[in-house]
């Protein structure tokens, strides 16, 4: 058989066995130098835009950049090639650095901090009368699980907190992955419904991004039964982006183009500047208060915060209240970070291009270099 025959029985065997994604998993990774997703890959997918309204500017603090980082953190910030990091205390900066061609207006991926903005544009759903309650039932609007009965038990907080027992492997490395087709394929929706359930809902954790994209399509839903024409997109701008007064307008990536019904990677891929990321740490750490208002329900703040069934993690949020400063989180892919640390009103931003993945910190479970983060901006504030 010659070459030109062997690569087309090849792509034909690809196309054929439904992984037909990874063509441009290939073009969207390794002809742009990348090894996996990469924080500057809005280029490779279709968008809608996030608009943003009156902007409501972050306040300097009279310290600002007056203290340079540890030596050891600059060179650590250099090697990891972050981004960004941006310290803010009591409402107003502290400390901003820029690594490389990145500035205060670059907007970079969230990657998976975008679960964390979907369990909030959730709430906000609630607190408006699209979705009934944060513990509605999941066929409530997925009625294609209606007659599973392990998927009739779950309910949409479970999806959040990662219990749900939605089937699903989380693997960002693998060309033929669920993961990998959630991110380069080109039917979110029909995917994450196509995964079945493994377990008694709420019987135990599972990270997976599959369960937010669930979420996000049962959100989509709940929104267009209501008012057809809106989507995920325009729902977050005026719900929250908006509201927080961000300063830039930011874009979600689809999986597909938005003639074509594309819908929002809800589980990932919000890009948004680092100050615009600062202020949903600002918001968690005000429970929920933004500009004298309750924004968001003050006992669903609490709640979120709180461990479930992983000692570490809530409602989409990393926690750890028993290190010395006790800290929540949200967290992407590469090491994209919005911290919290209440006993010293720190909101701490870390985005960049790769993170340390060989030390796995004191539990396991949050990366070390979180509380190197925590620990550094502790430092520039005393």
């Amino acid at each position: 058989m010659s070459l030109s025959a062997l690569v087309l029985v090849i792509y034909a065997g690809i196309q054929v066995s439904g992984h037909g994604y990874i063509w441009k998993a290939i073009s969207g990774t390794y002809l742009h130098g990348h090894s996996t997703a990469y924080i500057d890959d809005a280029e490779n997918f279709a968008q809608r835009a996030i608009a943003k309204g009156t902007e409501q500017p972050w306040p300097r603090d009279a310290r600002y950049n007056q203290k340079p980082l540890d030596p050891a953190m600059q060179e650590y910030h250099q090697q990891y090639r972050s981004a960004a990091f941006l310290v803010a205390q009591k409402g107003a900066l502290v400390h901003e650095s820029y690594f490389g061609a990145y500035n205060a207006q670059s907007r970079t991926n969230s990657f998976s901090m975008a679960k964390t903005i979907t369990t909030l544009q959730v709430q906000m759903a609630v607190q408006q009368g699209y979705i009934s309650s944060f513990d509605a039932p999941l066929t409530e609007r997925i009625s294609e699980y209606a007659k599973d009965p392990r998927a009739s038990k779950a309910t949409i907080s479970q999806l959040s907190s990662m219990k749900s027992g939605h089937d699903w492997t989380e693997n960002y490395y693998l060309p033929f992955n669920v993961t990998t087709n959630l991110y380069f394929g080109k039917d979110a929706q029909a995917l994450v419904l196509n995964q079945g359930f493994e377990r008694e809902p709420g019987s135990a954790y599972e990270y997976s991004s599959g369960s937010t994209q669930l979420l996000g399509v049962f959100l989509k839903r709940a929104l267009q039964a209501k008012e057809p024409d809106l989507s995920i997109s325009t729902h977050l701008s005026r719900s929250l982006w908006t509201a927080l007064g961000m300063g830039s307008d930011a874009i979600y990536t689809l999986d597909r183009e938005a003639s074509e019904g594309g819908m929002e990677r809800t589980y990932c891929c919000i890009f948004a500047t680092t100050q615009d990321f600062a202020k949903f740490g600002q918001l968690l750490l005000q429970d929920g208060q933004w500009a004298g208002k309750q924004l968001l329900d003050k006992e669903f703040v609490q709640r979120i915060r709180k461990p479930d069934l992983e000692p570490f993690y809530g409602h989409s949020l990393w926690v750890d209240w028993d290190y010395k400063h006790p800290f929540y989180s949200m967290q992407g892919h590469q090491g994209q970070y919005v911290i919290v640390v209440p006993s010293q009103d720190l909101v701490i931003v870390r985005t960049g291009q790769t993170r340390n993945k060989k030390d796995k910190g004191p539990n396991g479970k949050i990366p070390a270099e979180v509380y190197r983060f925590v620990d550094q901006a502790v430092a520039l504030v005393q």
